[in-house]
């Protein structure tokens, strides 16, 4: 039969709760005991004073012989009977010996009393107060004895209770220790035990022998150890040994060291990455005075990819990482940052060295490369930074080369895609930075305003229409030239959200045009990036049915350089607008490299000949000769001229002799406001005198 650790705690608690209640009986009879000898020595010594009261009682009465001395004896000596009466009770006397003789005593005092009560003659009273003077002194020694013996039983019976509770203590104390032994045997040692076991287990659980557990008779235990052989079983089962943990987590801190070295190296060309730069740059840095950063960017990397496909594009970096390592000495740290970004840190001891590294690494660059059977020649641009002057920091270092990389970018035959970092060149790109951050806080609070200027009919003088014209004006008055702003509005998303207002002011315009009674049309300006935006077109067709008007009020003007970004896309887009009604005009023609082939493949009605034929035609016949022969081409394919940046009456003049329809320019007015174009047009006749 098992024993739980619960009936053991049970047991202990009974034994001492038992020895306490023990305890405390004995103690409360031994202070009883002691009450009562203290009573007994009260009520001993009381009597002992009413026997000696007898003796003086007798000598006055001998005395004196007054009647009421044998009075006062006769109430003594009741209270004398009444008092060892009681005390005798106490005691339990009353069958002793002692008691008898005290009763004997007492009986021969009142007698004798009666006696002297009833004595006339003074030699019987004198004979019988003798008598009871011995008769008072014997009840007086009784009464002492019978105290004596009544606190000598008092004292045996402390005695023995105080053997009770020391025989009480001492069985009590020897349970309990029996008890703490067995809870210590239950508890501690099996204890042991299970950490014993369990250390066995977690060391080499394999050739752990289960058997070994001990059979403890307490039933907590026995349990316990049951439990921990269901374990070591489960364990056997679905856990590995410890040798095999031990290879695992080897396994798994050579896996956390491989991570921590991947994340610290570009997966694709096996070049340090970006963290892994930035972390070496102040080593690399610390012994040398002089180096430069170069930021080598693949130029149209974009274009490959789109094209072939990213396996291609991979190749392509793989080709250049290796022409970058092949070129680079051991001092140099090279990284792949990202995309198609490279940072070389290479170590030269004057600008012109550094410089002839460029073109040499440029020059391997530009190799060819095969990939599927197709021939890949690839360029690149570089930007130069050097240390310490343009920066001591790695971010402000190559900060500064991938300024000077994009200056290069966009500046290839200035530059040959090669460029040193300069302080007017960080000056401007740091212009242009806030410049865009400018253009963008614009966009968001609407800040442009749209003016119109007027195309005039080059024979009759008469207004045809209006060219619709973006303005920006800054906080401090001044303009920002649409050359500047447009090209970056349409590097983003932007220019849909602009565009929708030009056309949205354009629609106002023609309203208040056909309210005053005039019948122009309003030409717009639009980029390749609307044209590709799928929601464009619906937005102006959408409009144009909502207000009601004409698409054929409202011209649009395109860009070759617009059509050419996506030809096939921006062709279909053109047709679509075409069929809604729109007109399509050709803006800036001559400017660039395939105007006859726009002319014959895209259904323009009118094409604007850029201002700068028109300022050259004075001094070059050459140009002169254009313009003639874009007016022959006009007539065969059947499209209109508006001829530009007419400025002055010898312009007029040429415009007039050539047969060009319509023109604009400053000569006849320039860009306006809309209420002022409003007012001008009122007004034009007295202007179209003057001219």
């Amino acid at each position: 039969m098992k024993t739980s650790i619960k009936q053991i705690l049970t047991l202990f608690v009974t034994l001492v709760a038992a020895f306490m209640l023990t305890t405390a009986y004995l103690s409360q009879k031994q202070n009883a005991v002691r009450d009562e000898v203290l009573s007994l020595d009260e009520q001993a010594f009381e009597i002992s004073q009413q026997a000696s009261r007898l003796n003086v009682i007798v000598a006055d009465y001998n005395l004196y012989r007054r009647s009421d001395s044998l009075t006062q004896w006769s109430d003594t000596l009741d209270k004398i009977e009444k008092q060892a009466g009681q005390l005798l009770n106490i005691t339990q006397l009353e069958e002793k010996m002692l008691a008898k003789r005290l009763s004997t005593d007492i009986s021969r005092i009142r007698m004798q009393f009666e006696r002297l009560s009833e004595a006339t003659i003074d030699k019987d009273i004198q004979w019988i107060t003798i008598n009871l003077n011995a008769y008072s002194q014997n009840l007086i020694t009784q009464l002492h004895n019978l105290s004596e013996e009544a606190r000598q039983l008092a004292t045996l019976e402390v005695s023995r209770l105080s053997w009770y509770q020391t025989v009480a203590v001492g069985s009590t104390t020897f349970l309990s220790l029996v008890v703490l032994i067995v809870l210590y045997t239950a508890l501690i040692v099996p204890l042991k035990t299970v950490r014993h076991e369990m250390k066995k287990i977690g060391q080499d659980y394999a050739n752990y022998d289960a058997t070994q557990s001990k059979n403890s008779r307490i039933r907590e235990w026995h349990e316990l150890f049951q439990s921990l052989e269901e374990m070591y079983r489960e364990l056997q089962v679905t856990t590995v040994s410890k040798k095999a943990l031990v290879a695992e987590v080897e396994m798994r801190k050579e896996a956390e060291s491989n991570a921590v070295s991947l994340a610290r190296t570009d997966f694709l060309t096996g070049l340090p990455n970006r963290l892994s730069f930035f972390e070496r740059f102040k080593v690399l840095l610390e012994n040398n005075r002089s180096a430069f950063l170069f930021f080598l960017d693949i130029d149209n990397f974009k274009s490959v990819n789109d094209n072939l496909g990213h396996l291609a594009g991979d190749t392509l970096l793989k080709t250049v990482s290796a022409a970058i390592s092949q070129l680079s000495d051991e001092r140099d740290s090279i990284a792949r940052l990202g995309g198609d970004e490279f940072a070389i840190l290479h170590f030269a001891d004057s600008e012109q060295e550094a410089l002839l590294f460029a073109r040499e690494l440029q020059a391997l660059v530009r190799l060819p490369v095969t990939f599927e059977s197709t021939q890949l020649r690839i360029d690149c641009s570089i930007g130069i930074a050097r240390f310490p002057d343009d920066g001591v920091e790695i971010k402000s270092l190559l900060s500064c080369a991938d300024t000077a990389m994009y200056f290069a970018k966009r500046n290839p035959v200035s530059t040959s895609g090669i460029q040193r970092f300069t302080v007017d060149i960080g000056e401007a790109s740091r212009r242009k930075f806030s410049l865009y951050h400018k253009l963008r806080r614009a966009v968001e609070q609407g800040s442009f305003e749209v003016w119109f200027q007027p195309q005039v009919e080059v024979g009759t003088l008469n207004v045809t229409g209006f060219e619709a014209l973006l303005r920006w004006k800054q906080s401090d008055g001044s303009y920002v030239s649409p050359a500047v702003f447009v090209p970056m509005l349409e590097r983003t998303v932007d220019i849909i959200r602009v565009g929708e207002f030009v056309f949205e002011k354009c629609i106002e315009f023609q309203r208040r045009l056909e309210s005053s009674g005039f019948n122009h049309t309003v030409s717009i300006n639009i980029s390749a990036v609307q044209l590709e935006h799928e929601h464009f077109i619906p937005f102006m067709k959408r409009r144009v049915l909502e207000t009601g008007l004409s698409a054929s009020r409202f011209p649009l003007e395109l860009t070759e350089t617009a059509i050419f970004r996506n030809k096939q896309e921006t062709l279909l887009s053109l047709d679509r607008l075409n069929e809604m009604g729109f007109s399509l005009q050709l803006d800036d023609f001559g400017t660039g490299n395939a105007s006859l082939d726009l002319l014959k493949n895209f259904p323009f009605s009118t094409v604007k000949i850029d201002s700068s034929f028109t300022k050259e035609a004075a001094n070059k016949p050459e140009t002169r000769a254009i313009i003639k022969a874009i007016t022959v081409l006009s007539k065969e394919l059947s499209f209109d001229i508006v001829i530009e940046g007419v400025e002055t009456a010898q312009q007029q003049a040429f415009a007039r002799e050539y047969g060009i329809k319509v023109a604009q320019g400053f000569y006849y007015a320039k860009a306006m406001p809309m209420n002022e174009a409003i007012a001008w047009l009122g007004h034009y006749d007295h202007y179209s005198t003057a001219l």
